[in-house]
């Protein structure tokens, strides 16, 4: 069976919702503006990419996702709030 392709603004908003979940589940629990740190980011960037208002480049997904130990897809792809229950 195939898989339905999902479209950028799905993922825009799978993202935002997972880096909100990693961000404030994850046993490295971290504010946004620790984490904004890490990324060297400003707190409003971060605040926007978890209200979906941009994206993130790939850089910051690649950190993003070795940080919390899951993929790139799943962060894009994957809501992982429904996955960790």
């Amino acid at each position: 069976m195939k898989k339905e392709r999902i479209t950028e603004l799905q993922m825009r908003e799978l993202l935002a919702n997972n880096l909100r979940y990693l961000r404030i589940t994850s046993p490295k629990q971290l504010s946004q503006k620790a984490l904004a740190r890490y990324l060297a980011l400003s707190t409003k960037t971060l605040r926007n990419y978890e209200s979906g208002h941009s994206t993130m480049n790939a850089y910051y997904l690649y950190i993003l996702s070795s940080y919390y130990g899951c993929t790139m897809e799943e962060l894009l792809t994957k809501n992982l709030n429904e996955e960790r229950v």
